[in-house]
C-alpha cells in the first residue's frame, strides 16, 4: 500500500513539474519570438476599481450565506484595454508579487462557495448574499453572464437589490477556457479569515485571450466584498494584435520587455 502511495505521489510530482515547465517554456519561447512595439506598450489603458454595491440593513438580516459584516462594500476590478488586445493572464512571479488584501477580511458566501465568477449559478444569484460573494474571473460574473461596469449596462437587471435593479453589471457572454495555476482558490471558498491573497509563482489565465463584451474592451478579473480597506498589486499579460505577440504590464520593478502601469497598484482611501 505504501509503495503504491509513493508511486502515485511520484507520478503527481512529475505531472506538476511538467506543468510548470510547459507554462514557463511557453512564455519564455514567446519572449524570444516577439518584442513588444511602442503601440503594445500603451495597450493597457486603465485598471478600473468599481464600487459595485454598498450593503444596507436588509443585507445583514439574511445570514443563510454567512454573516455579512456591517459596512461591507463590493468592488469589481476591470482590465481596460485598447481595441483588439486581449487579456491572457493575471499573474505573480519572483520579481513581481501579486497580492489582493484588505485590512479586515473578504466576505465569502457559504451557500454557493464560488471561487470564480463562472461558479455563480445564474438561477441562484438572487439567493441570500450570493451576488456579493468574493471571487476571481476572466470575464464571467455568472455561468451565463459577463461582467460590465454598471455605467455601461443598458440591458436592464436580473438582480432584485434596490441599487442594482436598473443596472446589475451583467450582460450575456461566451467565455473561453479559464484555468488557475499554483494559486490557493480555497481562499475564495470557505475561509472566513481571508485577508491576503498572494502568489509569486502563480496565475489565472486563458492562453487564447479574453476580450471585453463591447467596444470598451474591459475584462472583469475579480469581485471582492469587504468592510475594510482594499489594496492590491497586479501584473497582467495581454495578447497583442500582432499574431503570436504579447506584452506584460507590472505594478512595479519592470524588467526587459515589461511595462510599469501605475493603475496596477491600488489602495482605497
Amino acid at each position: 500500500m505504501n509503495i503504491l502511495f509513493n508511486i502515485n505521489k511520484g507520478i503527481l510530482l512529475v505531472i506538476f513539474s511538467l506543468t510548470i515547465l510547459f507554462i514557463d517554456s511557453y512564455f519564455l519561447q514567446a519572449q524570444e519570438q516577439y518584442i513588444p512595439t511602442h503601440e503594445d506598450s500603451t495597450a493597457l489603458e486603465n485598471v478600473i476599481v468599481e464600487t459595485y454595491y454598498v450593503a444596507d440593513s436588509s443585507d445583514y438580516i439574511d445570514t443563510t450565506g454567512g454573516i455579512l459584516p456591517r459596512g461591507s462594500v463590493t468592488y469589481r476590478i476591470y482590465i481596460d484595454m485598447k481595441p483588439g488586445y486581449a487579456l491572457q493572464m493575471v499573474y505573480g512571479d519572483k520579481m513581481h508579487e501579486l497580492f489582493i488584501k484588505t485590512s479586515t477580511s473578504f466576505f465569502n458566501n457559504q451557500f454557493c462557495l464560488a471561487i470564480t465568477g463562472f461558479n455563480i449559478h445564474n438561477k441562484e444569484v438572487n439567493l441570500n448574499s450570493v451576488a456579493l460573494d468574493s471571487w476571481i474571473t476572466m470575464g464571467a460574473a455568472t455561468r451565463l453572464h459577463t461582467g460590465i461596469l454598471k455605467s455601461d449596462d443598458k440591458d436592464g437587471s436580473i438582480l432584485k437589490r434596490t441599487s442594482l435593479s436598473k443596472a446589475d453589471g451583467l450582460t450575456d457572454g461566451v467565455f473561453p477556457t479559464f484555468k488557475a495555476f499554483n494559486i490557493d482558490l480555497d481562499f475564495f471558498k470557505n475561509r472566513k479569515d481571508a485577508s491576503r491573497f498572494s502568489t509569486q509563482n502563480g496565475a489565472w489565465y486563458a492562453l487564447e485571450g479574453v476580450k471585453g463584451p463591447d467596444e470598451n474592451n474591459r475584462v472583469l478579473i475579480a469581485q471582492l466584498t469587504t468592510n475594510g480597506k482594499l489594496s492590491f498589486d497586479l501584473n497582467v499579460q495581454l495578447r497583442t494584435i500582432t499574431k503570436g505577440g504579447w506584452v506584460k504590464f507590472v505594478a512595479n520593478n519592470p524588467g526587459k520587455y515589461e511595462v510599469q502601469h501605475n493603475g496596477l497598484s491600488f489602495k482605497s482611501n
